[in-house]
Order: C-alpha cells, then sequence, then structure tokens
C-alpha cells in the first residue's frame, strides 16, 4: 500500500504544479486576448521544465520505465456558434510524440504534443462580418496522469487526464497566433511484442478554454462577432503509434 501511495504521488505533485502556473498565465493573459509569440515559447518551456523536474525527481526513488511514442493519426472537424452564424476549424491528419514514465504498475506521467494542418471558416449574419476561409495550424502541448489497466504482461489498457496549452496559428499570415489553456483526456490499448517494442492506439480529446463572447481565428475586425459558449473549438480523433522503452 505504501508503494502504492508513492506511486500516485508524482502525478499529482505534476498536475498541480502545472495548474498553479497555468492559473496564473490565465489571470494575466487569457482574457479575450491575443497572445503574444513569445508568450507561447514561454508556456511551451514551462510545461517541458515542469515534466522534467517531476520525472527526474521521482526516477530516483521509485522510477519503473520511460516510454517515448511516435504517432499519427486523424483529427475530425470541430463546429462552432458564432454570433449569427458558425465557425468551424476542418479535419486533418495529426502527428506528434508522447514521452511517458512509468510509476508503477497502475500510473504513469506523460508529457504529449500534437499538431494537424487544416482549413478554419466562419460566416455569420452579422453586419459588416466577411466570411473567413483561411489555413490553420492546431497544436496542443500537455502533461497529465495517467491510469493503467493491466490484462497481462503484454496488454494494457489506460486513460487520463492533462492539463496544458493549445495554440491555433495561421498558415497564411492572415492573423496572429492564438494561445489558450487548454484540457485534454484520453483512452487507449497498449500491446507491447516485446520488453522494448510495442503498438499504441488512442483516442484523444482537447478542449482549449476561452471567456464567453471572445474572439478566435477570424479575429474581431470591428463587427462583434464572438463566441455564444467558453469552448471555441473540440479537437476529437484517433492516433496510433509505436512504443519505444529507452528505460
Amino acid at each position: 500500500m505504501i508503494h502504492e501511495n508513492k506511486n500516485f504521488l508524482c502525478p499529482c505533485i505534476a498536475l498541480s504544479l502545472l495548474h498553479f502556473s497555468l492559473s496564473l498565465k490565465i489571470n494575466t493573459r487569457f482574457k479575450n486576448k491575443i497572445v503574444e509569440p513569445h508568450t507561447i515559447w514561454v508556456m511551451k518551456n514551462k510545461i517541458l521544465l515542469l515534466a522534467f523536474l517531476v520525472i527526474s525527481t521521482g526516477n530516483s526513488v521509485f522510477a519503473q520505465s520511460i516510454e517515448l511514442t511516435p504517432f499519427a493519426g486523424y483529427t475530425f472537424r470541430s463546429t462552432v456558434n458564432i454570433t449569427n452564424g458558425r465557425a468551424r476549424v476542418n479535419d486533418g491528419f495529426t502527428y506528434g510524440g508522447a514521452l511517458t514514465y512509468k510509476a508503477g504498475m497502475y500510473n504513469a506521467i506523460e508529457i504529449s504534443y500534437y499538431r494537424y494542418q487544416t482549413n478554419a471558416t466562419a460566416q455569420s449574419g452579422y453586419s459588416g462580418f466577411e466570411f473567413v476561409d483561411t489555413p490553420v495550424n492546431v497544436n496542443y502541448m500537455l502533461i497529465g496522469g495517467q491510469r493503467i489497466f493491466p490484462a497481462n504482461e503484454k496488454v494494457a489498457g489506460f486513460s487520463g487526464f492533462n492539463l496544458g496549452a493549445g495554440w491555433l496559428g495561421s498558415g497564411n499570415n492572415s492573423f496572429n497566433t492564438v494561445t489558450k489553456f487548454s484540457v485534454g483526456f484520453l483512452a487507449g490499448l497498449k500491446i507491447m511484442d516485446n520488453d522494448n517494442l510495442g503498438f499504441r492506439l488512442q483516442t484523444n480529446l482537447a478542449l482549449p478554454i476561452t471567456s464567453s463572447g471572445g474572439s478566435f481565428f477570424w479575429g474581431t475586425g470591428g463587427s462583434g462577432v464572438g463566441l455564444s459558449g467558453n469552448v471555441p473549438i473540440w479537437s476529437f480523433g484517433f492516433t496510433a503509434g509505436l512504443v519505444y522503452k529507452i528505460k
């Protein structure tokens, strides 16, 4: 029982530290404002630093394994209501990777990044609003805890909850990059072929959070068109990847 409590401590520390740091960022930067490019760099590096500190601290005490998983997949389109109309981020091919620190048989910490390129559209009956159709890049960097459900020595299911940053960039420099605090959920199956190599299949959902009435990729432009809710887009999809156990 004591060993299991220690294994659960490390994910809790990671999530608590990340929640605190990102809460500060939300209060100061994320109230209907476009975030400057250097802020994205700061947020990404903060997530990486937190992951490194937590993993390296736990590594000397009760580390079990570290896994690297490059993956690819598909993300479905997302539609959101705006004033007198709709905005949509279309579907696209997704790629990225994950670094997983397995703190015990049933718990793990993971930092992940994924990206997809697509087109986004927005239309509204609001006076003065012009139809928008623009290429975009959708990115997420997340860190969180996982619960593992082993079926046998080679097969295990898993589910997890993540916190981090999501940012939407322009493919043709038509708008400034928009960065939002994001949450994510995942569930999947991992099958190990041998001690060092395996296959991972998962579904994931990421939700960037913004204030009600805020704008996103379509901007405001004096038109007054805003969101009708707090979640501007959602990114739901499937990925598959190879698992390399590096320790």
